[in-house]
């Protein structure tokens, strides 16, 4: 009798047919249980020192860089006055924020495609390579076109290695500090955010200081470069390409409380996965991409991660941290870089709280209950605008500092601390919604919807501030957060605390909230049961 370890009872009888096999034992993963003498889930309680988070973290770096970049470039939009032999317009600010986005769809596509040819870890390091090269070339630049160069760089270096830190931490960690592991990447976007707002206020002063906020750019990213060649290649990625002794080694770091027997039986079953898949491996990618979009399973976990990365890009956040210096000082702030600043920290404060709770309040959880808040305070903004004298030309007509524009500060506040609580961060981890067949390049998609709509929002906020009023674009913000709010209500489902091969099994029953739900429930009823005397 021939065993195969499948996320679904369905998938494993059609290989099997296809193979010529007349009888299989599934190893069922859903539900935490194994029928047969492998139990991939025994190991997942085993975890423990910090060889698991120092991994992560070095990761993260990665992460950090795309976090600095995001928020240092509205700093430089003040600064920069007349350094490139003009001063800016309004167009080529958008033009030269907007070109990083562009050059991060231009990676991330790259990365995906290079992914599961040369490894996870090695993809990050060419990420952070690129990046440095950008860096020195911004702060370099003498012109328009040079400084779009080198963010256009940037950017490429920033898609990569934004695009596989989620994936290689996801496929490290266990499953019950996955969240909260992924989440230490969004975290180090935000630690890199008010690293930038710091080092920008700082040099607000400083003859050209601009060049040395960019320039700098380039240290964390040769660190990263530099620790691709100490962390250990992810375990799936290894077991896929078939290294199983270096796959168990590195199990065995993760899981230091785990015998051998534990390491060995999680190693086996993910391998009898790759082996009862491995016609997948023949498959040329278009033929890999067919797969993403005609099996059901696979085409609504990619309609949910990529949603929810929509959701965020058009929500607005990062038109308040490319342009928060912008928009503070045109309500009446005579310090807008340091305002900015506000923004930034209060998105790592709430981001830490998410790392905290979001592996045992549940990503799910998370977004219903703080979503609400981005449109209520989008309103409220939107609402105080309308009582601040703005001329069409977003210039500043009354620079008195009213309590309408104290009202666009602290709603803006509360607009990104319930941004950071949760779709800040769960965006990010979309990458464990998809199974290994299609891991690559379903995040390889989700991060090009992050990036395309990343572009489209950073190089048109200024001109729909200009055609629909500051009051105007805040309230279409408002709307859309709400529909991505009722959106996640009925289609996001709960996957915290599942194996990655899983997941899938939850997109077999349409978008799975009520099944997820279920499933939980029972995952937690078992888990009493085993913790009684």
């Amino acid at each position: 009798m021939d065993t195969i370890s499948l996320q679904t009872e369905q998938s494993a009888r059609l290989i099997a047919h296809e193979n010529g096999v007349s009888e299989i034992t599934v190893l069922s993963v859903t539900n935490g249980a194994a029928n047969a003498a492998i139990d991939p889930d025994e190991i997942e309680d085993k975890y423990g020192g910090v060889f698991i988070w120092l991994v992560a973290g070095s990761a993260a770096l990665g992460g950090l860089l795309f976090g600095y970049d995001s928020t240092v470039i509205a700093g430089v939009l003040v600064m920069i006055k007349d350094d490139l032999g003009v001063m800016l317009s309004s167009g080529q600010q958008e033009l030269i924020t907007s070109i990083a986005s562009v050059g991060a769809f231009v990676g991330a596509l790259i990365a995906g495609l290079l992914l599961d040819k040369i490894g996870r870890k090695a993809v990050i390091g060419l990420g952070a390579l690129v990046f440095a090269i950008g860096s020195i070339l911004q702060g370099m630049a003498m012109t328009v076109r040079a400084i779009t160069l080198g963010r256009f760089i940037v950017g490429m270096g920033i898609g990569e290695a934004a695009m596989v830190a989620p994936i290689y931490i996801a496929e490290i960690a266990p499953a019950k500090l996955r969240g909260a592991l992924v989440t230490v990447d969004t975290l180090a976007i935000t630690g890199g955010q008010c690293i930038a707002g710091a080092v920008n206020i700082f040099l607000q002063d400083v003859r050209s200081g601009w060049r040395l906020s960019v320039g700098i750019a380039a240290i964390p990213s040769f660190v990263l470069l530099g620790l691709c060649f100490v962390i250990p290649e992810s375990p799936r990625s290894l077991i896929y390409q078939n290294k199983l002794d270096q796959a168990r080694a590195v199990t065995a770091d993760i899981y230091p409380n785990a015998t051998a027997e534990q390491v060995q039986n999680k190693v086996t079953a993910i391998h009898a996965q790759f082996e009862a898949e491995a016609e997948l491996r023949k498959l040329t990618t278009w033929d890999q991409f067919r797969l993403l979009f005609t099996d059901s399973a696979n085409f609504r976990a990619l309609v949910v991660a990529c949603g929810l990365m929509a959701i965020q890009q058009l929500s607005g956040s990062n038109s308040v941290f490319y342009y928060g210096p912008t928009l503070f000082g045109l309500v009446g702030f005579g310090n807008p870089i340091a305002v900015a600043f506000i923004m930034a920290l209060t998105n790592f404060v709430f981001t830490m709280f998410a790392l905290r709770y979001i592996d045992t309040v549940g990503r799910r959880k998370f977004l219903v209950n703080s979503m609400w808040g981005m449109p209520a305070a989008l309103t409220i903004a939107a609402i105080a605008l309308l009582n601040i004298p703005i001329s069409p030309d977003l210039t500043i007509t009354d620079p008195t500092l009213t309590l309408s524009g104290l009202a666009v500060l602290f709603s803006t506040i509360f607009f990104i601390a319930s941004y950071a609580i949760a779709l800040g961060n769960v965006p990010w981890q979309g990458s464990e919604l998809f199974p290994m067949e299609v891991r690559a390049l379903g995040t390889m998609m989700l991060t090009l919807t992050n990036w395309s709509l990343n572009a489209v929002v950073s190089s048109s906020f200024l001109s729909l501030m200009e055609t629909y009023t500051p009051s105007g674009a805040f309230g279409i913000y408002a709307i859309i957060t709400l529909l991505g709010w009722i959106a996640v209500i009925y289609c996001y489902p709960e996957v915290s605390g599942l194996p990655l091969e899983a997941i899938k099994e939850v997109f077999n029953h349409g978008f799975g909230v009520k099944y997820s739900l279920k499933l939980q429930k029972e995952r937690s009823a078992l888990n009493g049961d085993n913790e009684q005397p």
